[in-house]
């Protein structure tokens, strides 16, 4: 069979899962936040990541492990936005500012530093809370659907696009002995064929840079420069993910990795390109909880218009963006909305 089933999934794909094992109130996907005070600091194993302590610009911007989803989601979009802004400046002209007598205001670039070292350890402590209980997850209807799909042999190939950061879906996926690949960095061990296929444009804590520093000495590094590195740089690895290493390989929420110019996620970004270009009308997608939040766009309309109009295309989502929904629609020929992941279990058979 030569047809290719592509999956896009989004924080909702989490966050369905984290509810199918009763920890949405122990592990916030939404409010990042919310328990920024019990994740370790690094070189110390001390909680208090989020604090005036490890992270004083975050802190004097306003974030607190109690405030609202709202007021968090704002505040990383004011950071980012920043952060995307001064990777967009020429780079003479940059140095140019910071050599006059106006010192620019460094706050939320600094801040951007921070938090990208801070959501990369609130994922890792949020994987020690997870990583134990997906024993219990082999019922999810999400993995009940990839096990049957994966051993149908009705695709040549499954083509998972995820721009979430945790690796429970790979682990649950190796928990079973299903055998998959993380594109385009580095294959399964097995020596049967690989039908399923992950990409993670926005990165992941399981991204590891070969250069690895001493834990003891981990710090945020407030560098101007953006630190960069190729997709060689790093390896895939699920075990002490808490380690310090040079470059941390996540493109923040409201994060555009095209306008932060990160080498490693360009590349990624291109290879999931040349995957939707190479679906054609036999072929089938499926898209779950994608926002379509408007710094996320433009990264999406890549993807979906990279696509032939006439794939058989479904998305299933409880609360489906209403503008997503109506771009999918101008698309695409055959399109279906399903509000349940339930459906699963009566599509694609």
């Amino acid at each position: 069979m030569s047809k290719t089933l592509c999956l896009i999934f989004g924080n909702g794909l989490t966050i369905d899962l984290l509810s199918h094992l009763g920890l949405r109130e122990l592990v916030d996907v939404t409010n990042l936040f919310r328990y920024g005070a019990e994740v370790p600091w690094p070189a110390t194993n001390e909680p208090g990541f989020l604090s005036f302590k490890h992270c004083p610009n975050l802190w004097n911007l306003g974030a607190r492990p109690h405030m609202e989803a709202v007021e968090c989601l704002a505040l990383i979009e004011d950071i980012i936005t920043c952060a995307n802004a001064f990777a967009s400046k020429d780079p003479q002209k940059r140095n140019t500012a910071q050599s006059s007598n106006r010192a620019p205001n460094e706050i939320y670039l600094n801040a951007f530093k921070e938090l990208s070292l801070y959501l990369k350890h609130l994922f890792v402590h949020y994987d020690s809370i997870v990583a134990p209980k997906l024993v219990n997850a082999t019922t999810w209807p999400w993995f009940e659907f990839l096990k049957r799909v994966s051993l149908s042999g009705q695709y040549r190939k499954i083509e998972i696009i995820t721009f979430n950061y945790d690796p429970w879906l790979e682990r649950l996926l190796a928990q079973e002995s299903i055998p998959f690949e993380v594109a385009p960095m580095q294959s399964s061990a097995s020596t049967s064929p690989i039908v399923i296929s992950i990409s993670k444009p926005h990165g992941s804590i399981s991204f590891c840079h070969t250069q690895k520093l001493d834990k003891k000495s981990f710090t945020i590094n407030y560098d101007k420069n953006l630190v960069d590195g190729k997709i060689t740089d790093f390896n895939v690895s699920y075990n002490d993910l808490d380690e310090n290493y040079l470059v941390t390989p996540l493109i923040p929420p409201a994060g555009e990795a095209r306008r932060l110019n990160q080498t490693w996620a360009g590349e990624i970004q291109t290879h999931c390109r040349n995957v939707a270009s190479s679906l054609t009308e036999t072929d089938d997608m499926i898209i779950c909880g994608l926002s379509y939040w408007h710094v996320d766009r433009a990264e999406l309309d890549a993807l979906l218009n990279s696509c032939s109009a006439a794939i058989n295309i479904k998305m299933i989502n409880p609360h489906p963006s209403r503008t997503l929904t109506a771009v999918i629609t101008s698309i695409f020929d055959r399109f279906i909305c399903y509000s349940s992941n339930t459906i699963l279990s009566k599509i694609l058979q």
